[in-house]
């Protein structure tokens, strides 16, 4: 049998995760100090149930934003985090990102999704071939295990096979991941309060709201990625109340279609 790499295909076409010019008006509505009535929730049941023995990996497909909720929506991904990966420059942040990458790093049940499926995601999400406009948003894979760089390399042999042109793709095996700034972190999802202000009155804290297995979800419902009628099974892991699952399912119904 074929590796998964050369047939898994996304629902529609390959997505452009490139990012506009960045400025102050893509930066998220805070949320309310005070979340309204209906806001109030318990810990989501997915995120209690999480399971603690997780395997990670790290990938770099242009802008960050997309990625997070690309990876956010599939099974078997608990966690995803955005950041900075691949040079030496100590310290990067958004502003000052040196020779890094932007990075997804993605915590995985690998009873559920392998790093193989993951690796499919990869190939079939964007075009490896493009040249990235900046060093910040090279197509590059972050092997965490001597397995994983395997089957990274073996990956794009046989996705180079397929393709006319020379891939852009890198391989950085034991790359140190450095945390972007929190405002990166669900940046989807943060745009849109009616969703987000609920997990936010459970994990006022920055990093315990972008940790939540319950917001990489909701994040990749909100960038279209995982379809609305789906919600009929995930509404109840989700926990998220009445109003804000129906807002959920119209922002992803009208996300699902674009």
């Amino acid at each position: 049998m074929s590796p998964p790499w050369t047939r898994r295909t996304l629902t529609g076409a390959t997505r452009d995760f490139s990012c506009p010019p960045f400025h102050a008006s893509f930066l998220p509505m805070p949320s309310s100090s005070t979340p309204p009535a209906d806001a109030s929730m318990d810990m989501p049941p997915m995120d209690r149930r999480a399971p603690a023995d997780l395997s990670h990996a790290a990938f770099g497909l242009w802008c960050f934003w997309g990625p997070d909720a690309l990876f956010g929506a599939q099974e078997g991904v608990v966690r995803t985090t955005v950041g900075y990966a691949g040079g030496g420059t100590p310290a990067p942040t958004y502003e000052d990102i040196g020779d890094h990458i932007e990075t997804v790093r993605v915590a995985y049940d690998p009873d559920q999704i392998s790093y193989a499926d993951l690796l499919a995601l990869f190939w079939t999400a964007h075009d490896p071939t493009r040249a990235p406009l900046k060093r910040q948003y090279q197509s590059a894979l972050f092997p965490a295990t001597p397995e994983q760089a395997e089957q990274a390399r073996a990956s794009r042999s046989d996705v180079a096979a397929a393709h006319d042109g020379a891939l852009s793709t890198e391989i950085i095996a034991d790359a140190p991941f450095t945390r972007a700034e929190p405002y990166h972190q669900k940046h989807k999802l943060r745009r849109h309060s009616a969703v987000a202000d609920p997990l936010r009155a459970v994990y006022p804290a920055d990093r315990a709201f972008a940790d939540s297995p319950a917001a990489a979800l909701a994040n990749g419902y909100v960038g279209g990625h995982r379809s609305p009628t789906r919600l009929t099974d995930d509404a109840a892991r989700l926990g998220l109340p009445t109003t804000a699952t129906e807002a959920l399912r119209t922002i992803a119904a009208d996300r699902h279609r674009a």
